[in-house]
């Protein structure tokens, strides 16, 4: 807005564009507010790796190659790991 054109708004209307600020401000903050919630977050959080998990077994269940390499890998490692322990705590 030019210099002219503010000075020309009268009180009424420049109450009326704080209030709509405000309240815009108030929305604003309010989102932020939620985005960031921890408790929102964790529940975020659980939500995707159950998906992910259902998705991840039941790649298994239908034969998924991708799948069950990664399950491979996992157990070698889980089993690596084991081995590793009882063969330190046997020396």
């Amino acid at each position: 807005m030019s210099g002219e054109s503010e000075r020309k708004r009268s009180a009424a209307q420049i109450e009326a564009d704080l209030a709509a600020t405000r309240e815009e401000l108030t929305r604003t903050v309010d989102e932020l507010s939620e985005r960031v919630d921890p408790r929102r977050q964790v529940k975020e959080a659980t939500e995707k790796a159950r998906t992910e998990v259902s998705s991840f077994v039941a790649g298994l269940k239908a034969g998924d190659p991708k799948a069950i390499g990664i399950a491979g890998a996992a157990a070698a490692t889980v089993l690596a790991i084991v081995g590793l322990s009882v063969r330190r705590h046997r020396t």
